[in-house]
């Protein structure tokens, strides 16, 4: 399990709609990140979401802006997910 840190990143027209696991940043099934952050992000025109947050755990998500995206911006995705901080 490796800490990933995505910071200061412009991302337009990601995600496929309608396709399962198909989002502009998705932690899938990571286990224990500790250290991972998602800061200081824009998302503009996502096809499917923003952040989606699955299996995985102790990741920060601070200080993103997301704009005309279709479906739930933040999310995390079955509940099981432990430790994760939105801000």
């Amino acid at each position: 399990n490796v800490a990933q840190r995505i910071e200061g990143v412009e991302i337009h027209n990601f995600g496929q709609q309608g396709e399962l696991g198909r989002y502009p940043i998705h932690f899938h099934m990571s286990g224990n990140v500790a250290g991972s952050t998602v800061r200081k992000n824009v998302i503009r025109e996502s096809n499917q979401r923003c952040v989606v947050i699955h299996g995985s755990h102790e990741v920060l998500v601070e200080d993103n802006v997301a704009f005309d995206s279709y479906g739930h911006c933040y999310i995390l995705e079955d509940g099981g997910e432990e430790d994760n901080t939105f801000k």
